[in-house]
């Protein structure tokens, strides 16, 4: 596992972007979220009625690094037919999140 240094660091230099709370959802966001198909991206669902248009359910079920966290079980969100690469349910542990990319390192060196 790595230190949380080296979680840092790796942070800093790798692209990834961050969809942040719903409501976050703006033209240049599904832009990048389309085109940078090897990037993580973090997605929070505050809760099961989260509205999220449609275009961006189509980018990110497309999208083959979607990582999603909520306070809600994964199970709640299966109308959104979405199949994240990782679901974390907070409060999650810095040991998970670093499974988390942990496993995005191994996906992304395969590629």
């Amino acid at each position: 596992m790595a230190s949380r240094r080296q979680l840092a660091h790796y942070l800093q230099r790798t692209g990834w972007l961050n969809v942040g709370q719903t409501g976050a959802f703006t033209e240049d966001m599904l832009t990048a979220i389309q085109t940078t198909k090897q990037a993580l991206v973090f997605m929070r669902l505050a809760g099961p009625d989260n509205d999220v248009p449609g275009p961006f359910l189509d980018a990110l079920r497309n999208h083959p690094t979607v990582v999603i966290t909520s306070p809600y079980p994964q199970h709640l969100f299966s109308h959104l037919n979405l199949n994240p690469f990782d679901f974390l349910t907070e409060p999650y542990s810095f040991e998970r999140f670093a499974v988390c990319l942990d496993r995005y390192v191994s996906f992304f060196e395969q590629r």
